[in-house]
Protein backbone atom coordinates (compact mmCIF):
# COMPACT_ATOMS: atom_id res chain seq x y z
CA UNK A 1 0.00 0.00 0.00
CA UNK A 2 1.69 3.20 -1.12
CA UNK A 3 0.58 6.73 -1.79
CA UNK A 4 0.64 10.16 -0.31
CA UNK A 5 -2.65 10.37 1.54
CA UNK A 6 -3.89 9.10 4.88
CA UNK A 7 -7.28 7.32 4.96
CA UNK A 8 -10.26 9.63 4.68
CA UNK A 9 -12.34 10.39 7.76
CA UNK A 10 -16.11 10.40 7.98
CA UNK A 11 -18.10 13.09 9.76
CA UNK A 12 -19.97 11.28 12.49
CA UNK A 13 -23.11 12.49 14.20
CA UNK A 14 -22.99 12.97 18.00
CA UNK A 15 -24.56 9.60 18.77
CA UNK A 16 -21.95 7.81 16.66
CA UNK A 17 -19.17 9.79 18.31
CA UNK A 18 -20.37 8.80 21.79
CA UNK A 19 -20.73 5.16 20.74
CA UNK A 20 -17.06 5.15 19.78
CA UNK A 21 -15.88 6.16 23.25
CA UNK A 22 -14.58 2.74 24.31
CA UNK A 23 -11.07 1.49 25.20
CA UNK A 24 -8.69 1.50 22.25
CA UNK A 25 -7.37 -1.65 20.59
CA UNK A 26 -4.23 -1.74 22.77
CA UNK A 27 -6.17 -1.43 26.02
CA UNK A 28 -9.30 -3.41 25.16
CA UNK A 29 -7.68 -6.43 26.86
CA UNK A 30 -6.58 -4.57 30.01
CA UNK A 31 -7.70 -6.15 33.25
CA UNK A 32 -6.77 -5.64 36.88
CA UNK A 33 -5.25 -9.12 37.01
CA UNK A 34 -2.95 -8.36 34.05
CA UNK A 35 -1.54 -5.22 35.67
CA UNK A 36 1.89 -6.14 37.06
CA UNK A 37 2.96 -3.71 39.81
CA UNK A 38 6.69 -3.08 40.16
CA UNK A 39 7.16 -4.13 43.77
CA UNK A 40 9.97 -1.59 44.15
CA UNK A 41 7.26 1.08 44.07
CA UNK A 42 4.56 0.50 46.68
CA UNK A 43 2.32 3.14 45.07
CA UNK A 44 1.70 0.85 42.08
CA UNK A 45 0.19 -1.89 44.25
CA UNK A 46 -1.75 0.76 46.21
CA UNK A 47 -3.15 2.24 42.97
CA UNK A 48 -4.24 -1.20 41.78
CA UNK A 49 -6.04 -1.88 45.06
CA UNK A 50 -7.66 1.56 45.01
CA UNK A 51 -9.01 1.20 41.49
CA UNK A 52 -10.35 -2.29 42.12
CA UNK A 53 -12.28 -0.89 45.07
CA UNK A 54 -13.38 2.16 43.07
CA UNK A 55 -14.80 0.04 40.23
CA UNK A 56 -17.14 -1.63 42.70
CA UNK A 57 -18.59 1.76 43.76
CA UNK A 58 -19.81 2.52 40.24
CA UNK A 59 -22.81 0.19 40.48
CA UNK A 60 -25.96 2.27 39.93
CA UNK A 61 -27.86 3.02 43.13
CA UNK A 62 -31.50 2.19 43.53
CA UNK A 63 -33.88 4.95 42.58
CA UNK A 64 -34.87 7.20 45.42
CA UNK A 65 -31.68 6.68 47.39
CA UNK A 66 -29.42 9.18 45.65
CA UNK A 67 -29.19 12.72 46.98
CA UNK A 68 -27.08 15.18 45.04
CA UNK A 69 -24.99 17.74 46.87
CA UNK A 70 -22.80 20.50 45.57
CA UNK A 71 -19.86 19.00 47.46
CA UNK A 72 -18.50 16.06 45.45
CA UNK A 73 -17.76 12.86 47.40
CA UNK A 74 -14.12 11.95 46.79
CA UNK A 75 -14.99 8.35 45.94
CA UNK A 76 -16.77 9.57 42.81
CA UNK A 77 -13.66 11.10 41.22
CA UNK A 78 -10.12 9.70 41.09
CA UNK A 79 -7.13 11.36 39.44
CA UNK A 80 -4.33 8.92 38.54
CA UNK A 81 -1.11 10.94 38.52
CA UNK A 82 2.29 9.65 37.45
CA UNK A 83 5.00 9.62 34.82
CA UNK A 84 4.60 7.95 31.45
CA UNK A 85 4.89 4.17 31.32
CA UNK A 86 3.78 3.37 34.89
CA UNK A 87 0.46 1.80 33.87
CA UNK A 88 -2.04 4.61 34.41
CA UNK A 89 -3.93 3.96 31.18
CA UNK A 90 -3.96 0.22 31.85
CA UNK A 91 -5.64 0.88 35.20
CA UNK A 92 -8.05 3.34 33.56
CA UNK A 93 -9.15 0.79 30.96
CA UNK A 94 -9.31 -1.99 33.56
CA UNK A 95 -11.60 0.19 35.68
CA UNK A 96 -13.86 0.76 32.67
CA UNK A 97 -14.03 -2.96 31.92
CA UNK A 98 -14.70 -3.91 35.55
CA UNK A 99 -17.31 -1.23 36.22
CA UNK A 100 -21.08 -1.44 35.98
CA UNK A 101 -23.63 0.53 34.00
CA UNK A 102 -23.14 2.84 31.04
CA UNK A 103 -19.51 3.83 30.59
CA UNK A 104 -17.56 6.17 28.34
CA UNK A 105 -13.80 6.07 27.68
CA UNK A 106 -12.04 8.87 25.81
CA UNK A 107 -9.04 11.16 25.85
CA UNK A 108 -9.19 14.65 27.30
CA UNK A 109 -8.65 16.04 23.79
CA UNK A 110 -11.71 14.10 22.61
CA UNK A 111 -13.71 15.41 25.56
CA UNK A 112 -12.72 19.00 24.80
CA UNK A 113 -13.60 18.60 21.14
CA UNK A 114 -16.97 17.04 21.94
CA UNK A 115 -17.88 19.85 24.33
CA UNK A 116 -16.90 22.42 21.71
CA UNK A 117 -18.85 20.64 18.98
CA UNK A 118 -22.03 19.95 20.95
CA UNK A 119 -21.99 22.95 23.27
CA UNK A 120 -21.69 22.70 27.04
CA UNK A 121 -25.34 22.00 27.85
CA UNK A 122 -25.75 19.31 25.19
CA UNK A 123 -22.45 17.70 26.20
CA UNK A 124 -23.52 17.65 29.84
CA UNK A 125 -26.79 15.97 28.87
CA UNK A 126 -24.88 13.36 26.86
CA UNK A 127 -22.24 12.56 29.47
CA UNK A 128 -24.57 12.81 32.47
CA UNK A 129 -26.22 9.58 31.37
CA UNK A 130 -23.02 7.63 32.01
CA UNK A 131 -22.35 5.87 35.28
CA UNK A 132 -18.59 6.09 34.64
CA UNK A 133 -16.53 8.53 32.60
CA UNK A 134 -12.89 7.56 31.96
CA UNK A 135 -10.69 10.40 30.68
CA UNK A 136 -7.14 9.62 29.54
CA UNK A 137 -4.32 12.18 29.46
CA UNK A 138 -5.93 15.10 31.27
CA UNK A 139 -3.95 18.19 30.27
CA UNK A 140 -4.63 21.91 30.19
CA UNK A 141 -2.93 23.57 27.23
CA UNK A 142 -4.62 26.97 27.33
CA UNK A 143 -6.99 29.26 29.19
CA UNK A 144 -10.09 28.20 27.24
CA UNK A 145 -9.52 24.55 28.12
CA UNK A 146 -9.06 25.44 31.79
CA UNK A 147 -12.34 27.31 32.02
CA UNK A 148 -14.17 24.67 30.01
CA UNK A 149 -12.86 21.77 32.12
CA UNK A 150 -13.67 23.49 35.40
CA UNK A 151 -17.23 24.35 34.37
CA UNK A 152 -17.94 20.97 32.75
CA UNK A 153 -16.74 18.87 35.69
CA UNK A 154 -18.45 20.99 38.32
CA UNK A 155 -21.79 20.90 36.54
CA UNK A 156 -21.48 17.21 35.66
CA UNK A 157 -21.10 16.27 39.32
CA UNK A 158 -23.91 18.59 40.39
CA UNK A 159 -26.49 17.19 37.99
CA UNK A 160 -25.62 13.47 37.79
CA UNK A 161 -24.29 10.47 39.75
CA UNK A 162 -21.48 10.02 37.21
CA UNK A 163 -18.18 8.66 38.51
CA UNK A 164 -14.97 9.93 36.88
CA UNK A 165 -11.45 8.53 36.58
CA UNK A 166 -8.74 10.44 34.78
CA UNK A 167 -5.04 10.00 34.11
CA UNK A 168 -2.36 12.65 33.81
CA UNK A 169 1.39 13.18 33.86
CA UNK A 170 0.83 16.30 35.97
CA UNK A 171 -0.55 16.81 39.47
CA UNK A 172 -3.91 18.62 39.31
CA UNK A 173 -2.51 21.61 41.18
CA UNK A 174 0.25 21.97 38.54
CA UNK A 175 -1.94 21.76 35.43
CA UNK A 176 -1.06 24.31 32.75
CA UNK A 177 2.31 25.21 34.26
CA UNK A 178 4.78 26.23 31.58
CA UNK A 179 2.10 26.35 28.86
CA UNK A 180 0.17 29.51 29.72
CA UNK A 181 -0.11 31.98 32.61
CA UNK A 182 -1.54 29.29 34.86
CA UNK A 183 -0.96 31.34 38.01
CA UNK A 184 -3.70 33.71 36.81
CA UNK A 185 -6.20 30.86 36.80
CA UNK A 186 -5.47 29.20 40.11
CA UNK A 187 -9.12 29.43 41.14
CA UNK A 188 -10.22 27.31 38.18
CA UNK A 189 -7.27 24.93 38.48
CA UNK A 190 -7.81 24.65 42.23
CA UNK A 191 -11.48 23.90 41.66
CA UNK A 192 -10.57 21.04 39.32
CA UNK A 193 -8.07 19.70 41.87
CA UNK A 194 -10.66 19.74 44.67
CA UNK A 195 -13.05 17.59 42.65
CA UNK A 196 -10.66 14.63 42.65
CA UNK A 197 -9.01 12.22 45.00
CA UNK A 198 -5.42 12.11 43.74
CA UNK A 199 -3.76 8.69 43.51
CA UNK A 200 -0.06 9.11 42.68
CA UNK A 201 1.84 6.29 40.96
CA UNK A 202 5.63 6.22 41.12
CA UNK A 203 7.91 4.11 38.98
CA UNK A 204 9.92 3.78 35.81
CA UNK A 205 8.69 3.54 32.23
CA UNK A 206 7.68 -0.12 31.93
CA UNK A 207 8.91 -0.07 28.34
CA UNK A 208 12.41 0.02 29.84
CA UNK A 209 13.90 2.44 27.37
CA UNK A 210 16.32 5.12 28.50
CA UNK A 211 16.18 8.51 26.78
CA UNK A 212 19.71 8.17 25.34
CA UNK A 213 19.01 4.70 23.93
CA UNK A 214 16.31 5.85 21.54
CA UNK A 215 17.09 5.83 17.85
CA UNK A 216 20.37 3.88 17.97
CA UNK A 217 19.23 1.08 15.64
CA UNK A 218 21.25 0.71 12.47
CA UNK A 219 19.73 0.96 8.96
CA UNK A 220 17.88 -2.08 7.73
CA UNK A 221 15.73 -3.13 4.81
CA UNK A 222 12.14 -2.93 5.98
CA UNK A 223 9.10 -3.96 4.03
CA UNK A 224 5.73 -3.90 5.73
CA UNK A 225 3.11 -5.68 3.68
CA UNK A 226 0.10 -3.46 2.89
CA UNK A 227 1.64 -0.51 4.75
CA UNK A 228 1.07 3.08 3.67
CA UNK A 229 4.39 4.67 2.64
CA UNK A 230 4.66 8.42 3.23
CA UNK A 231 7.47 10.94 3.17
CA UNK A 232 7.59 12.95 6.38
CA UNK A 233 6.70 16.23 4.65
CA UNK A 234 3.64 14.52 3.12
CA UNK A 235 2.56 13.13 6.50
CA UNK A 236 2.99 16.56 8.11
CA UNK A 237 0.72 18.11 5.46
CA UNK A 238 -1.85 15.36 5.92
CA UNK A 239 -1.94 15.83 9.69
CA UNK A 240 -2.42 19.58 9.26
CA UNK A 241 -5.43 19.22 6.94
CA UNK A 242 -7.62 17.35 9.47
CA UNK A 243 -8.56 18.11 13.05
CA UNK A 244 -6.57 15.98 15.56
CA UNK A 245 -9.86 14.57 16.85
CA UNK A 246 -9.92 12.46 13.66
CA UNK A 247 -6.45 10.96 14.15
CA UNK A 248 -7.90 8.01 16.06
CA UNK A 249 -10.25 7.18 13.17
CA UNK A 250 -7.33 7.44 10.74
CA UNK A 251 -5.05 5.21 12.84
CA UNK A 252 -7.77 2.56 13.14
CA UNK A 253 -7.83 2.25 9.33
CA UNK A 254 -4.07 1.90 8.86
CA UNK A 255 -2.76 -1.65 8.37
CA UNK A 256 0.77 -0.29 8.73
CA UNK A 257 2.73 2.92 8.20
CA UNK A 258 6.25 3.52 6.86
CA UNK A 259 7.44 7.12 7.22
CA UNK A 260 10.65 8.20 5.46
CA UNK A 261 12.71 11.36 5.69
CA UNK A 262 12.02 12.23 9.34
CA UNK A 263 14.10 15.14 10.56
CA UNK A 264 14.26 17.50 13.52
CA UNK A 265 10.93 19.33 13.78
CA UNK A 266 11.41 23.06 14.27
CA UNK A 267 7.73 24.06 14.42
CA UNK A 268 6.04 23.26 17.72
CA UNK A 269 2.56 23.08 16.18
CA UNK A 270 3.83 20.43 13.73
CA UNK A 271 5.60 18.60 16.57
CA UNK A 272 2.49 18.49 18.75
CA UNK A 273 0.38 17.17 15.89
CA UNK A 274 2.87 14.33 15.48
CA UNK A 275 2.77 13.65 19.24
CA UNK A 276 -1.00 13.32 19.12
CA UNK A 277 -0.84 11.11 16.02
CA UNK A 278 1.74 8.80 17.60
CA UNK A 279 -0.56 8.43 20.63
CA UNK A 280 -3.28 7.15 18.31
CA UNK A 281 -0.90 4.85 16.40
CA UNK A 282 0.12 3.42 19.76
CA UNK A 283 -3.48 3.03 20.93
CA UNK A 284 -4.37 1.16 17.73
CA UNK A 285 -1.17 -0.96 17.69
CA UNK A 286 -0.30 0.16 14.14
CA UNK A 287 2.77 -1.52 12.63
CA UNK A 288 5.39 1.19 12.11
CA UNK A 289 8.69 1.63 10.27
CA UNK A 290 10.71 4.84 10.17
CA UNK A 291 13.46 6.27 8.03
CA UNK A 292 15.06 9.16 9.90
CA UNK A 293 17.83 11.64 9.11
CA UNK A 294 18.52 12.11 12.84
CA UNK A 295 18.41 9.88 15.94
CA UNK A 296 14.95 9.80 17.48
CA UNK A 297 16.30 11.70 20.48
CA UNK A 298 16.77 14.66 18.12
CA UNK A 299 13.37 14.43 16.47
CA UNK A 300 12.04 17.29 18.61
CA UNK A 301 14.01 20.50 19.03
CA UNK A 302 15.79 20.67 22.40
CA UNK A 303 13.99 23.83 23.52
CA UNK A 304 10.66 21.99 23.04
CA UNK A 305 11.82 18.85 24.84
CA UNK A 306 12.58 20.84 27.96
CA UNK A 307 9.62 23.24 27.98
CA UNK A 308 6.04 23.01 29.12
CA UNK A 309 5.34 20.04 26.84
CA UNK A 310 8.40 18.03 27.89
CA UNK A 311 6.39 15.09 29.24
CA UNK A 312 4.37 14.87 26.02
CA UNK A 313 7.53 14.64 23.93
CA UNK A 314 9.14 12.07 26.20
CA UNK A 315 5.98 9.95 26.15
CA UNK A 316 5.92 10.19 22.34
CA UNK A 317 9.51 8.99 21.99
CA UNK A 318 8.90 6.15 24.40
CA UNK A 319 5.84 5.06 22.44
CA UNK A 320 7.63 5.41 19.11
CA UNK A 321 10.37 3.13 20.37
CA UNK A 322 7.82 0.58 21.57
CA UNK A 323 5.95 0.63 18.25
CA UNK A 324 9.20 0.01 16.38
CA UNK A 325 10.08 -2.84 18.75
CA UNK A 326 6.63 -4.41 18.34
CA UNK A 327 6.95 -4.19 14.56
CA UNK A 328 10.38 -5.82 14.72
CA UNK A 329 9.05 -8.69 16.81
CA UNK A 330 5.83 -9.08 14.83
CA UNK A 331 7.41 -8.92 11.40
CA UNK A 332 10.60 -10.76 12.26
CA UNK A 333 12.65 -7.87 10.86
CA UNK A 334 14.97 -5.19 12.13
CA UNK A 335 12.99 -1.94 12.52
CA UNK A 336 14.53 0.72 10.33
CA UNK A 337 15.82 3.99 11.70
CA UNK A 338 18.18 5.33 9.03
CA UNK A 339 20.78 7.74 10.36
CA UNK A 340 21.95 10.05 7.59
Amino acid sequence: MSGDRLPEVSRLDPDEVLAGFVPTRRFARARFDTYEPDERFASQRAALDRMQAFAKTTAPRKKGLTLFKREVPTQRAVYLDGGYGVGKTHLLAATYLAAHGQRLYLSFAELAYTITRLGLDAALDAFAGAQLLCIDEFELDDVAQTRMASMFLRQLFERSPTHVVTTSNTLPSDLGRGRFAAEAFQREIGEIARLFETVSIDGEDYRHRRWDELGTAQPGNVHLANALVLAWNELARELERVHPIHYAQIAAQLPGLHVVGLDTIADQAVALRLVHFVDKLYDQEVRLALGANVPLTELFAANYRHGGYEKKYRRCLSRLHELLRETEVGEGIAAEVELG
